[in-house]
């Protein structure tokens, strides 16, 4: 019987007939099926590092902070000073994406990031806001809460509903897809910085690569990023949410729509990664606070 025959639905025989006869689509079903059944079996892939390079000392703790930069580019492993895996066309784009085609342009770029940090002072002052009622309430404030406290402080009320939930929606994204265990309910954007100071580390690893600096340059640059920009975070998962939260608002423009984190939220499943132990993540390992 072919597949374009007359099929009688009150005759068993003829439906069961039918029905085999479309052998074509249940081999795609299957397929696809089996497909995302191994998908789901199948062990997420575990964080590689350098094996030349340490992975569980200072260094490492204060390059890792350029992990979902340095992963995402990708430049090479995450605890690579040296951004091995850069080929002669990344590094063409590299320079002119960034501007750093000499050393002063590479130690400018740097300083920008660790400086200005890709701030908007109205952001600046709404994040201070919420964190000003966590301290008072003792909570994560709700909507209503931040909103009506940044119109109370003079902000414009169109503005801050529009804010607070661009804000809390990437946050919600990034909680669904990294995972609750990880970015736990009392973890919320304290500030947009992780996004500038991530770049800043990975930029100054990518300047040994294009030769405008040596590894103890880097170290020296990376650490002094690390100084400067850890005290506003407290923990791994509060810099990797500021990371992604930051990537979005910047690119966006703070205008956040349906398919908005689908196009700027690059990082989420690398900082899934980078969080679990058993994918040899290295901040599942290092601690945040650096002695």
């Amino acid at each position: 019987m072919h597949g374009s025959a007359r099929v009688d639905l009150n005759d068993l025989g003829s439906l069961i007939g039918w029905l085999f006869a479309q052998w074509w689509v249940w081999v795609i079903v299957g397929v696809v099926v089996l497909f995302f059944l191994v998908i789901w079996i199948m062990p997420a892939a575990k964080v590689k590092p350098s094996e030349a390079y340490s992975t569980d000392d200072r260094e490492a703790n204060e390059i890792a902070l350029g992990f979902l930069q340095i992963v995402n580019q990708p430049s090479g492993p995450w605890n690579d000073p040296t951004a091995s895996a850069l080929g002669a066309g990344e590094k063409k784009r590299l320079v002119e994406m960034w501007g750093v085609a000499t050393r002063e342009e590479w130690l400018a770029g740097i300083e920008r990031l660790v400086t200005v940090r890709r701030r908007r002072d109205v952001w600046v002052t709404c994040l201070a806001i919420r964190a000003e009622l966590v301290g008072r309430l003792g909570r994560v404030p709700k909507s209503k809460e931040w909103t009506a406290a940044i119109i109370e402080a003079g902000g414009d009320k169109r503005d801050a509903r529009t804010f607070v939930a661009a804000i809390e929606g990437v946050e919600a994204q990034v909680r669904k897809l990294v995972g609750k265990d990880i970015v736990t309910p009392d973890v919320y954007v304290r500030t947009l910085d992780g996004y500038a100071l991530g770049q800043a580390v990975a930029l100054a690893t990518w300047g040994v690569a294009l030769g405008h600096a040596d590894v103890p340059e880097a170290r020296a640059i990376i650490h002094r990023i690390n100084e400067e920009g850890r005290p506003a975070f407290s923990s791994w998962a509060d810099f990797g949410l500021s990371y992604i939260t930051g990537r979005v608002m910047h690119w966006s423009d703070g205008v956040i729509g349906e398919k908005t984190f689908d196009k700027f939220g690059d990082g989420w499943s690398e900082f899934g990664a980078a969080s679990t132990a058993k994918r040899n993540g290295p901040w599942a390992s290092l601690p945040w606070r650096v002695g």
